[in-house]
């Protein structure tokens, strides 16, 4: 199903139930959208960026809820 497009999206989830996946299902047609509080809450930028850079993944979308926030 490598031709199938995917959209994964965790809302309050978290990014956890993918991370397995990106590393054993991956294709250049996925899309990821994640969020968190703070650039440190993005505990798995590793994975998901190193996915993105090899093609694994073909959109990658961070976002930030709290970031510059005290």
């Amino acid at each position: 199903m490598a031709n199938v497009p995917a959209v994964m999206v965790g809302p309050g989830t978290g990014v956890a139930p993918f991370m397995g996946f990106i590393e054993e299902k991956a294709h250049s047609m996925m899309h990821m959208y994640f969020g968190c509080k703070k650039d440190g809450d993005y505990i798995y930028r590793d994975v998901m960026e190193a996915a993105y850079k090899d093609g694994k993944i073909q959109q990658l979308n961070v976002a930030f809820s709290q970031q510059g926030q005290k």
